[in-house]
């Protein structure tokens, strides 16, 4: 946004304070600036000349040799442009003057002197209008004016970046900035153009206005005795400083509104409404698919999200973004409706997105404008009018309505809270002074202050305690907190058990397993979430966007599932987990769980037929998860068959530990692969962190140790027969049942099927280690607890192979 610094002068007396002094202020307590520029400066060296005479160029026969006067000198310039008569007033650059970086020097043409240049206003940079010389008709000027004084255009222009006022609708004008600045600087306001009187006149018809809910206030007047015809050197002028088209008096006016209040104003070419049936105005919901042309030339296809104006039941503009050229003010006006409204900022923001277009209206609206300023910037636009070249305009009496007129926000503060926030010991005086200049009221009783916001400010922006806190920081400047050490109890952090846990996990999948991290969205489809779920415990995300993304997940295992189809192609092995929520339609605590899931891909093709190969992955992952768990000092655990719906039927284990389930492993079922596009084996398992959490923390402190034995240990090894979906850990139970002191640890090393044994049968090895803690193991002793295992396996059926 750009300000003019002249212009912000009629306001406030900045001319009184040094450049440095604002821009240092402005940069310490209101936002940032990107840059000053001397605007025009080099017009500086540019005067207003009369043509007194003209004769043709001796050698050329398409220059002239021009007598011109400043008012006090005579000067003689040689110059080719097709325009020029004797008596014009025309910009003269004198030798010195910059133009487009070029130096204009005293010289000779063809061997006539000639000292300076007659402009067109593309050289002067006004315009791109290059077909001759800038002649200027206004009745004010005259010779030897200095061109730049001339146009307005002795200016310093402030570049604020509008990221940084983003939260203050109301700095977003010249008024509401120079107001702050006041405020900041200690300086009077001398002109509030929003405190202006007019007489309305009973004479001139009303519009009408019906009273909706879309807006927060909505006023319209008629004006008549209205004249089309540029606008006055002051109007143009401050447009142009402030980048905005100079269009005509009436179009500028609202123009001119926009930069001076921030309040945003439409003008409707009256006769155009009343040929519509009425003029009769109304803030209603666009229908879906209706469409009218606007101001820029588009016609864009609405919705009911997007607010219009409409006229006797037809569209004229889009609120609070832009008019429709159908009622559009023209050369031929003689009469206008003249519209100043707040619409609800939400409802500006969504016709924005929709409709892609960004107006200086709308980007005031979106910030959120006070709606009592609706009604009194009519009274400002009727003076402008009259001041720029309507000078027998009226006006009919405001029609209209306001919702938010007593609207109050009050918020109290007390000194200690002000002191505690900022690390400072300001007084009561002090804070009261900041507030009153800052046009806050407040009302003390001791050191509790009640204080009631200006109106300007109590839309989204000052709410809270902590914002007149801020208010206060910044206008006493943040350098002048004094600097103080730290004083705070130094506590140990309370130990955080589940933390823990997740960092050993993430280290032991990581760092000893070989396992790699990733992370994924907390999102699911709804196919997705049937993998661990029921439809009635889905939750919904309101305003989803992508179907695949529509509620929270209740499984991890869908992701990971994804990660492995994308990786598995590109690498032998993939060996990734996760640590993550899952969530429920439930009441706390049950709606949301922790899991620690990971996935494991081979390599193996979905019509692998090596059962020994899928077997031996099986068990390396299982050895993998049981070594985790050894590690985090849980040894007492056992594997128990149980189907999931999700897991291969004859490739499932879940894992118990203390008498609770903590995790589960499996072969992914072919019928959720084939639903994912997995074309390989993939192995799935996870613990449920909340469990693996209470196990553990009753188990990590348990001392497992045993003294070394002296004598030296030996190992059995033994086969036997069983059916094929029976479990190997049943033998193992059995086996350790017997409690034999000798047996220190057991582990099946080899299950083979296939050759001679039977198409149900499978071969299960086991190797048994043993070691005695107070003699060697002899002969006779190793024999007789081979025999009891031998006759352990015959009891239970299971034949020796």
């Amino acid at each position: 946004m750009k300000l003019s610094l002249d212009w912000m002068n009629e306001y406030v007396p900045l001319s009184e304070v040094p450049l440095e002094e604002i821009l240092k202020k402005i940069a310490a307590s209101i936002c940032e600036i990107d840059g000053v520029e001397d605007f025009f400066a080099h017009l500086e060296k540019v005067v207003l000349v009369r043509i007194d005479s003209l004769e043709k160029h001796p050698q050329a026969d398409k220059l002239q040799v021009a007598q011109v006067n400043d008012g006090k000198n005579k000067i003689q310039i040689v110059s080719g442009a097709p325009n020029l008569r004797v008596g014009d007033l025309v910009p003269l650059a004198v030798p010195g003057a910059v133009l487009d970086g070029k130096e204009i020097r005293d010289s000779e043409l063809r061997g006539v002197r000639s000292s300076g240049m007659l402009c067109s206003e593309k050289e002067l940079g006004l315009s791109d209008e290059d077909s001759g010389v800038f002649v200027v008709t206004d009745p004010q000027a005259k010779p030897g004016d200095v061109l730049r004084d001339f146009l307005g255009f002795r200016d310093k222009i402030l570049d604020v970046d509008n990221k940084s006022i983003t939260h203050r609708p109301d700095l977003w004008s010249h008024f509401g900035f120079a107001r702050e600045l006041a405020a900041q600087l200690g300086l009077p306001i001398r002109f509030h153009p929003l405190e202006q009187n007019w007489e309305f006149d009973n004479s001139v018809p009303q519009p009408k206005v019906s009273d909706t809910e879309f807006a927060h206030s909505y006023f319209s007047v008629g004006i008549e005795g209205v004249k089309i015809s540029p606008s006055n050197r002051t109007v143009r002028s401050r447009l142009k400083k402030c980048g905005v088209r100079v269009i005509n008096n009436i179009v500028d006016v609202s123009n001119y509104l926009l930069l001076e209040t921030g309040q945003p104003t439409h003008f409707f070419d009256r006769e155009k409404l009343g040929a519509m049936g009425a003029v009769s105005l109304e803030v209603d919901p666009a229908k879906k698919g209706e469409s009218f042309s606007l101001l820029d030339g588009t016609s864009p296809e609405l919705d009911p999200e997007i607010l219009i104006i409409r006229n006797s039941g037809k569209g004229v503009a889009i609120a609070g973004v832009m008019g429709g050229a159908e009622t559009a003010v023209s050369d031929a006006t003689k009469s206008v409706v003249l519209e100043s409204a707040v619409f609800p900022r939400e409802s500006v923001r969504k016709s924005i997105r929709k409709t892609g277009i960004r107006s200086e209206s709308s980007v005031r609206y979106e910030k959120g404008l006070e709606a009592t300023t609706a009604l009194p910037v009519l009274k400002r636009a009727l003076q402008l009018l009259k001041e720029n070249g309507c000078p027998e305009v009226k006006a009919s009496h405001p029609v209209g309505y306001i919702h938010t007129a007593d609207k109050k926000v009050v918020i109290e503060l007390s000194l200690d809270f002000l002191n505690r926030k900022l690390g400072t010991d300001i007084n009561r005086a002090t804070a009261e002074k900041v507030l009153s200049s800052l046009s806050f009221v407040s009302d003390w009783k001791g050191d509790l202050a009640t204080v009631t916001v200006p109106k300007y400010r109590q839309n989204y922006d000052i709410t809270i305690p902590e914002d007149l806190v801020e208010e206060i920081g910044r206008s006493l400047g943040y350098a002048s907190i004094p600097v103080r050490p730290l004083e705070a109890e130094v506590k140990p952090p309370a130990q955080n058990k589940a933390r823990e846990l997740e960092r050993l996990l993430k280290k032991q999948f990581s760092q000893v397993l070989g396992y790699n991290e990733v992370f994924n969205y907390s999102y699911a489809s709804e196919s997705d979430n049937l993998v661990e779920g029921k439809l009635e415990e889905f939750v919904k995300i309101k305003n989803a966007m992508p179907e695949e993304q529509a509620f929270l997940r209740t499984s991890i295992f869908p992701s990971l599932m994804k990660n492995v189809r994308l990786n598995a192609d590109r690498f032998e092995r993939v060996r990734i987990f996760e640590f993550g929520r899952t969530y429920r339609k439930a009441e706390e605590p049950g709606n949301e769980s922790k899991s620690f899931a990971w996935a494991v891909c081979d390599g193996r093709k979905w019509n692998e037929k090596d059962i020994a190969l899928l077997e031996e992955d099986f068990f390396q992952v299982r050895s993998g998860v049981e070594q985790v768990l050894r590690n985090l000092n849980i040894r007492s655990f056992v594997w128990k068959s149980e189907n999931r719906s999700y897991f291969h039927p004859k490739a499932s284990l879940s894992l118990y530990s203390e008498g609770a389930k903590i995790g589960e492993l499996g072969y992914a079922h072919p019928t959720l692969a084939d639903r994912m596009d997995l074309k390989k084996r993939t192995l799935l398992g996870k613990f449920d962190f909340a469990a693996l959490l209470t196990v553990w923390e009753s188990l990590r402190k348990a001392n497992h140790f045993k003294i070394p034995s002296h004598f030296p240990q030996t190992e059995i090894d033994l086969s036997i027969v069983m059916n094929s979906e029976e479990s190997s850990a049943n033998f193992a139970e059995l086996v350790r049942n017997k409690s034999i002191p000798e047996l220190e640890d057991l582990r099946v090393t080899v299950v083979f099927r296939g050759g001679n044994l039977p198409a149900n049968k499978k071969s299960v090895s086991y190797r048994f280690r043993l070691v005695s803690q107070d003699k060697n193991l002899t002969q006779e002793r190793i024999k007789e607890i081979t025999d009891t295992f031998i006759g352990i396996a015959q009891s239970a059926g299971y034949p020796l192979r």
